[in-house]
């Protein structure tokens, strides 16, 4: 899913709907000079997840990242950093699992 949400400065952040659970989440902030930030549900595990690469930087994985709660209908920002008050942050978030489970012949 391809979207964008708005930042609220808390840092009991925005909840980002996809109707699914992510694996891995892209977020760049359109309105400043910020990184392309990306977090999935290998590296830490579990929730909430802290370790973030950045896609335009060389700059080893961060354990200090912004962090990001993945649930099982989409994503809720939880640090203020990379949430800025009233800016605008585009994502793309892939499923966990992007097939639904069937039995039919």
């Amino acid at each position: 899913k391809v979207g964008s949400y708005t930042g609220n400065g808390n840092a009991d952040g925005p909840f980002i709907y996809t109707d699914f659970s992510p694996s891995f989440l892209m977020v760049k902030g359109i309105d400043a000079a910020t990184n392309w930030m990306m977090w999935d549900n290998k590296r830490d595990g579990y929730n909430v997840t802290t370790k973030e690469l950045n896609a335009d930087s060389n700059v080893a994985e961060s354990a200090n990242a912004p962090d990001v709660d993945f649930l099982s209908n989409g994503f809720k920002r939880r640090d203020t950093d990379g949430n800025a008050n009233g800016s605008t942050y585009l994502y793309i978030a892939f499923a966990e699992s992007p097939f639904k489970t069937s039995n039919a012949r």
